[in-house]
C-alpha cells in the first residue's frame, strides 16, 4: 500500500523511513512514498505526490482536529488516494511524539491501512 505521510500542508513536508514513522508505515504493510530521501522530514511538492501516486494519504496536523488542508487532495481527482477517499487523520499527539501512545497511532495508522486495501479489493471486484 503506496502510503504519503503529510505532517503539514505549508510547506509540504513528510517523514523518510529514517523516521519512526517510516518504520510504523512499514510495520502497516505500507511503503512509505517518500521512504527513500536522505533527510528525516524532507519537504515535497505537490507535483512530487502526484507523481508518486499514493493509495493512501495520511495527515496528522499540529493539534487533535482533522485539518482542512487534508481535503484539498480532492482536487486532484486522478490521485488514486482521493479517488479511494482514502485521505486519513491521526492526532499527533499519539504519532509524532514518541512516548508509550504511539502504539494507538501505529493501531490507528495500521487500521487505516488495512481499510484501504479493503477498498482496492471492493474496487477491483466492480464490473
Amino acid at each position: 500500500m503506496r502510503t504519503f505521510y503529510q505532517v503539514w500542508d505549508q510547506p509540504l513536508f513528510t517523514v523518510s523511513d529514517h523516521h519512526l514513522i517510516g518504520a510504523v508505515i512499514r510495520l502497516c504493510g505500507g511503503e512509505n512514498v517518500f521512504g527513500t530521501l536522505a533527510p528525516l522530514t524532507p519537504t515535497v511538492s505537490v507535483e512530487a505526490v502526484l507523481a508518486a501516486d499514493p493509495e493512501a494519504i495520511v495527515a496528522s496536523g499540529m493539534d487533535e482536529a482533522r485539518p482542512e488542508w487534508l481535503d484539498q487532495w480532492r482536487r486532484w481527482p486522478r490521485l488514486s488516494a482521493a479517488k479511494a477517499d482514502n485521505l486519513f487523520f491521526i492526532p499527533p499527539d499519539i504519532i509524532q511524539r514518541h512516548t508509550p501512545r504511539l502504539l494507538d497511532g501505529a493501531a490507528r495508522l495500521c487500521e487505516q491501512l488495512e481499510q484501504a486495501r479493503t477498498r482496492r479489493a471492493s474496487a477491483a471486484e466492480k464490473p
